[in-house]
């Protein structure tokens, strides 16, 4: 797919919410897709007609031989038709003017060989030349209800069964869709669901942003296997931000098996996991790891407002599931704050002595034979100041009090100033307390504590991102002119399909303001002496090649030479192992480099994500990237101040605090350093594939990149096939 702007929802009314419908392939014959497709559209308050040339009337709905037969040009198409005439029919419903078309035919580039991804492409050039919007191919369906436009062949989802509510929808599995659509048994309403299929033009991205200015949705879930615009994304994420619209997102991919199966199915490109965890959470967008409580976690973001500064309340009867709730909300860095003296004293006057009067609150098992006691205990701990969600665990559910205190709850949520949340803790999964919970425009309930301490802070976290967002984006550090000096030097390395040299790379970065070693290159072991000289000894002796790009674990490189002689030994001993090893490797020489201060090793990296864009990494180096992956990722550019909080999150942040004796690092001039490197990243774009600054030596206030090497996009190709690497 061609990158592009979002589909704007005028660009989209007629296919999501149009005024007229025509149901190409339209029968009688009770079963078929055209069938069905027509009893879903018996609540639509507009316009429907059918095609087929066979009948003149289908269950009350006029229908005629052709499309160009109908009165009036209908907004939207939906073709009931086999794989091998949806290309003609699109093409006819582009020159008649319709404004929208639904393909529910597979059989394009889901399936292996070229003729589907051929007929595919042909679709996407028609949307492209005309302006008309396409659903599918291998599309489930789009329903709104708000409409009544159900424009899908499921069966058994009657107009009538549908729940309305403020919750959107958007899948690339249908199959998968019309299962969270089912919450609707439980009292969920939707205002949308729309199932992309392979999207050959309107993608999942622009179906939720047509949500995004729908004023009947306040919350979106959608499920992705695969993704391929992170810029889209991107863009989708920052404006659901600015409108206050939470996205939920399901996605999967995350194994190298799954892959080929998404490949299979909706032809889909998968990228990195990392890189989406990255755009999904510098966004806002919200992630769940399987689709068990997506509904759930919809509906509590749908009832609840912003979030204030307060932290968690919790009550229950159980002394066990109030431990497990402080282990829980620990577990999802969820705040359990200390009750205030007021809320103490209000609550002692009511709980049995045996009682515990803390947060959590357990109010213990007396509150079956007194109601009041409950209903008192939730309204105190509704107006705690320092709460500003209050979650209640419920361990028993089959009586009749269970049904009082559901009533109770509900009563004291609705005039409470803080979201109630229902934890709901048995195995009666379907009984009337349940239903109680559910049906209540008030309280958001959960079949698991752990989905609800979740839900609590993903609500805190993305709201927190979102006032950040309001503040703008943090100044620039480095020159806004640095790009201009390094783009020529990117291009002349990507037309030689090469990666820049160790001392090129460091150039580029210099330019950023990023403090490197000092370097000096020599051709012969008579300059490798002079320059160790200028330099100052002792010094480090590194081959020079841009053909091998890791070089240390290769013996490519000689640390702490301390005499004209160490240097000139060094230089023998590199220049050979080089070329004995690498014999295609072009070895210009040798880099004579300042001997830097032993200290804490960090890496910084950057890989392009195709369809997702820069992706930075940085983290302990050395020994740790490849033992403990003890790295945190990044949208580029990413200021300091991000930096320094996710350098705080490693594992490993010990390390740069000062541990068993070593100095301390400071934490702002490394934070400083990677985010210049960061902003080169962002500029250089898709100009480059990938950068390694490995390691940068930090120790105190001194923060210096070793080693670095770029390899431009071209490059990249050419040195994961064809060149050495150490």
């Amino acid at each position: 797919m061609i990158d592009r702007p979002l589909h704007t929802p005028e660009q989209l009314r007629c296919l999501v919410q149009p005024d007229s419908i025509a149901v190409v392939g339209a029968s009688p014959t009770p079963g078929s897709f055209g069938k069905r497709t027509l009893e879903n559209l018996a609540g639509f308050d507009g316009k429907v007609c059918a095609v087929n040339p066979k009948h003149q009337e289908i269950d009350g709905v006029s229908c005629y031989p052709s499309l160009d037969a109908i009165p009036q040009v209908p907004d939207c198409v939906i073709l009931c038709v086999a794989s091998d005439a949806v290309v003609p029919m699109v093409q006819t419903c582009a020159d008649l003017g319709v404004g929208g078309v639904v393909i529910y035919a597979s059989g394009f580039a889901e399936m292996p060989g070229e003729e589907g991804a051929l007929a595919q492409a042909r679709l996407a050039e028609i949307s492209r030349n005309t302006g008309l919007r396409i659903a599918g191919p291998n599309c489930a369906g789009l329903l709104n209800f708000g409409t009544g436009a159900l424009m899908h062949f499921i069966g058994g989802l009657a107009p009538g069964d549908m729940v309305r509510g403020p919750i959107g929808m958007v899948s690339q599995s249908g199959g998968i869709g019309y299962g969270i659509l089912q919450a609707m048994d439980r009292g969920i309403g939707f205002s949308h669901f729309f199932a992309v299929g392979n999207s050959c033009d309107v993608d999942a991205c622009d179906l939720m942003n047509y949500m995004l200015d729908d004023p009947e949705t306040s919350v979106i879930v959608t499920f992705l296997e695969g993704l391929e615009s992170g810029s889209r994304m991107r863009e989708l994420g920052l404006r659901a931000l600015a409108k206050n619209k939470p996205i939920v997102i399901c996605k999967t991919g995350q194994s190298d098996k799954s892959h080929a199966v998404i490949r299979s199915h909706t032809g889909a490109v998968v990228g990195s996991i990392e890189a989406y965890q990255t755009l999904f959470e510098e966004t806002g967008l919200i992630q769940v790891d399987s689709l068990e409580g997506m509904p759930e976690i919809a509906q509590f973001l749908s009832k609840s407002p912003a979030p204030g500064a307060g932290g968690l309340g919790v009550m229950t009867t159980s002394g066990g599931l109030a431990v497990m709730a402080v282990d829980k909300a620990d577990s999802a860095g969820v705040d359990l704050p200390q009750l205030s003296e007021q809320s103490q004293s209000a609550l002692r006057a009511l709980v049995p002595s045996f009682g515990t009067v803390s947060n959590p609150l357990d109010i213990t098992a007396a509150a079956q034979r007194d109601p009041a006691l409950f209903r008192d205990c939730v309204a105190t701990l509704c107006n705690e100041p320092g709460f500003s969600v209050l979650l209640i665990a419920v361990p028993y559910a089959q009586n009749i009090v269970a049904e009082q205190r559901a009533h109770l709850i509900c009563e004291a949520a609705r005039t409470s100033p803080i979201p109630v949340v229902v934890a709901w803790m048995n195995e009666a999964l379907d009984c009337p307390a349940a239903r109680i919970y559910e049906n209540d425009e008030n309280v958001s309930l959960f079949r698991s504590m752990t989905r609800a301490m979740e839900a609590i802070h993903a609500w805190k976290w993305r709201d927190a991102l979102r006032i950040k967002r309001l503040e703008g984006p943090a100044p620039r550090l480095s020159r806004p002119e640095a790009f201009d000096v390094v783009r020529p030097v990117l291009k002349d390395a990507a037309r030689d399909n090469r990666a820049l040299n160790e001392r090129e790379s460091k150039l580029v970065l210099q330019e950023y303001g990023v403090r490197t070693t000092q370097d000096q290159f020599a051709a012969d072991r008579a300059q490798a002496i002079l320059a160790a000289k200028a330099i100052g000894f002792p010094v480090v002796l590194k081959v020079e090649s841009a053909d091998i790009l890791h070089k240390t674990d290769a013996g490519l490189v000689v640390l702490d030479l301390k005499t004209s002689e160490d240097v000139g030994e060094a230089f023998d001993l590199v220049t050979t192992l080089a070329r004995k090893q690498f014999p295609d490797a072009n070895v210009q020489g040798v880099v004579i480099q300042e001997m830097v201060a032993p200290g804490t090793e960090i890496i910084v990296g950057a890989k392009y994500e195709p369809g997702l864009g820069q992706v930075l990494m940085f983290g302990l180096g050395g020994v740790y990237v490849e033992l403990l992956k003890d790295v945190a990722f990044a949208l580029t550019p990413v200021a300091p101040d991000q930096v320094l909080a996710k350098l705080t999150e490693l594992k490993g942040a010990a390390l740069l605090r000062g541990y068993r004796g070593s100095p301390a690092v400071d934490l702002d001039v490394l934070a400083d350093q990677i985010a210049r490197i960061s902003e080169f990243v962002a500029d250089a774009d898709d100009l480059m594939a990938e950068l390694d600054v490995n390691p940068i030596l930090v120790r105190g206030d001194s923060a210096v990149a070793v080693d670095a090497v770029i390899v431009p996009q071209i490059a990249a190709n050419e040195h994961s096939k064809d060149k050495p690497h150490a």
